[in-house]
């Protein structure tokens, strides 16, 4: 028995030894991008940000990023002030707003919440952009918002990418399905990210910190998906730069097409407005007002000389949000396309605005922020206006 347990203990030390060595290569060789580790798993969500987190950012080329968190899992140094005097206002979207790539006080929502105290000293805009996210998470995010936070007021920054996210039907990503109501009619419903067995992975063995902790365990499932046939990252559809008529179905007879094509443009922009008016009516339930802006497109930063199937379903969903925001008067909408056009669009075709991914840059940015600054502000003194007077 000695013999057996000293054999053991040498066994897995030694294979310890191994594991570590081969880390330690994986690392300097062939670094992997894990899963930001300022990320927790999420039985609804698939994953959301976590509370009180410091994380460094070193996977984007442009450069690292620091990623600091509050007790409520937003990205702000401030925790939520819940004074009954001060007027707390969400401000939800993906990850523009979150500010991917760049540090806390460089991304527009930091500009936006600066500008607004200074205008009034009781507002609080409260960071809820998460990357990555599509309406159907902010929806279940705001859901969880409103009662804990009794805001006066949201904002959401609905990104042109939304459009396609919320589409997306892979089971890795999507919330929410869209199933024919008793009436008839379309609907959406909330639903579980990722299979049975993934969440199980998640939640109960060391499967998510491994992911955000060791190159070997993500180059060793990647090499292993890639062996079977699996797919390595969320299938998302995606728009072709010119219309065309043929649609290519998504491999395996997935429902989802890997493109979005003109005669599917009605059901996307149906698909997105269904998302917008269960935002619509959390808001109403909850008595307070709610502003939408859309956040623009490179294509329509810098417009192609001919109209494209992104410029034309952006523009399709443009329309959609103002007349659907146009039904309610406690429901503002933004279209900073229009801003564009009223005299800022030589400013927009400024070459630096983006990061090498697509996200805004600093300089974009602050861009963004002095282009939206004037009508949220506007929407802000409504708010202020409605709210009882500080005592």
């Amino acid at each position: 028995m000695r013999n057996f347990l000293a054999t053991l203990v040498f066994t897995l030390t030694a294979l310890a030894a191994s594991l570590l060595v081969m880390e330690w290569g994986t690392r300097v060789l062939a670094p992997q991008n894990l899963v930001r580790a300022y990320l927790v798993p999420d039985p609804d969500l698939g994953m959301a940000i976590g509370p009180n987190k410091r994380y460094l950012d070193t996977y984007l080329s442009d450069g690292a990023y620091e990623v600091r968190t509050n007790a409520a899992g937003m990205r702000m140094d401030e925790p939520a002030d819940m004074s009954p005097s001060r007027l707390r206002v969400p401000v939800y979207g993906d990850s523009f707003t979150f500010g991917w790539g760049l540090d806390t006080e460089k991304n527009y929502f930091h500009a936006l919440k600066r500008a607004a105290k200074k205008r009034a000293q009781r507002l609080q805009l409260l960071n809820a952009g998460v990357g990555g996210y599509g309406t159907g998470h902010i929806k279940i995010l705001m859901s969880r918002h409103l009662p804990a936070l009794k805001p006066a007021a949201v904002i959401y920054f609905f990104n042109c990418n939304d459009i396609v996210d919320n589409v997306v039907v892979d089971l890795d990503f999507r919330v929410s399905e869209m199933r024919n109501g008793d009436d008839g009619r379309p609907r959406l419903v909330d639903v579980r990210p990722f299979a049975p067995w993934k969440r199980f992975l998640l939640h109960y063995t060391p499967y998510g910190w491994l992911n955000q902790h060791s190159h070997l365990f993500v180059l060793a499932k990647q090499q292993l998906k890639r062996l079977l046939n699996w797919k390595t990252q969320v299938a998302r559809p995606t728009i072709p730069d010119a219309p065309t008529a043929a649609t290519v179905e998504s491999p395996a007879g997935a429902p989802a097409p890997l493109q979005i094509t003109p005669d599917a443009f009605d059901h996307t922009v149906l698909v997105s407005e269904l998302h917008v008016r269960r935002l619509m009516a959390i808001t109403a339930a909850a008595g307070i007002p709610m502003l939408i802006a859309w956040v623009p497109a490179p294509q329509e930063m810098a417009p192609p000389p001919h109209p494209t199937g992104k410029t034309v379903l952006f523009e399709q969903s443009h329309a959609m949000l103002a007349r659907v925001a146009a039904e309610r008067a406690d429901v503002g909408f933004v279209d900073t396309v229009e801003l564009l056009r009223a005299g800022d669009a030589a400013h927009a075709r400024q070459p630096g605005f983006r990061l090498s991914d697509g996200h805004f840059s600093a300089a974009g940015a602050a861009w963004y922020a002095e282009l939206a600054e004037a009508p949220v502000l506007a929407f802000l003194a409504g708010v202020v206006a409605r709210a009882a007077p500080a005592k």
